[in-house]
């Protein structure tokens, strides 16, 4: 990884949004590991993310019209890197996210989508991470039923780098179906880089827990 990575490795593991022991995920899977981005619920913290959600733009050369974030954890994230986008590289996008709910009063343009999505928006999905790619497939759908519009993908702060429930790459999977995935962080690299750092007084990454991740990883990894 390089040295924005790094810093970021070590700033999830210091907010705990980076954690390690056994997890059940949505999926059923037991997990050595558990990221969970909506720890990082102050000013600083949600800063830093946008940060580097910002940065993977415009480093990957995406020029979105819109950030969409699905309901509930990208909510946040598609409005903080729409402001960084703005404050600090001249970039004023829209942002948009859906509700899980249909509200079934007040105005009918926001019973199911807030913000605006206009035909032959280029709208890029920001969310916190991927496992079997899913939920993102269905975002996908969702938003191209609501206007005529362009996903040019999802970008995500952490690639599980997983295998599906058919047993593929779900970031090639998505692709496969137009959704290229662009991630910053990706749990193997992570995993070599924390395995025995001393992080804020503690080693997060022990020689067992990185074994336990290795056993996953050759159960569900790609």
């Amino acid at each position: 990884m390089n040295e924005s990575q790094e810093e970021l490795a070590e700033f999830l593991v210091k907010h705990k949004a980076l954690q390690f022991g056994e997890f059940t995920l949505k999926s059923g899977r037991k997990s050595p590991y558990y990221y969970n981005i909506r720890s990082l619920s102050t000013g600083e913290a949600i800063s830093k993310i946008a940060s580097v959600y910002a940065q993977k733009i415009m480093d990957e050369n995406l020029e979105p019209d819109v950030l969409f974030g699905p309901a509930y954890a990208g909510i946040p994230l598609a409005v903080a890197t729409a402001l960084y986008l703005n404050d600090h590289h001249d970039q004023n996008v829209r942002f948009a996210f859906d509700r899980k709910e249909v509200k079934e009063y007040g105005d009918a343009n926001t019973k199911a989508l807030i913000g605006s999505l206009q035909e032959g928006d280029r709208v890029l999905i920001i969310d916190d991470m991927m496992t079997t790619g899913g939920t993102k497939l269905e975002a996908k759908q969702k938003i191209e039923a609501f206007a005529s519009v362009d996903v040019i993908g999802i970008l995500i702060s952490f690639d599980r780098m997983e295998k599906d429930e058919n047993g593929v790459y779900a970031a090639k999977s998505l692709k496969d179906q137009g959704l290229p995935v662009y991630s910053v962080l990706d749990a193997p690299s992570v995993f070599e880089f924390l395995r025995n750092r001393n992080i804020g007084g503690a080693v997060h990454v022990t020689d067992a827990h990185f074994q336990a991740f290795q056993a996953y990883r050759k159960q569900y990894g790609v």
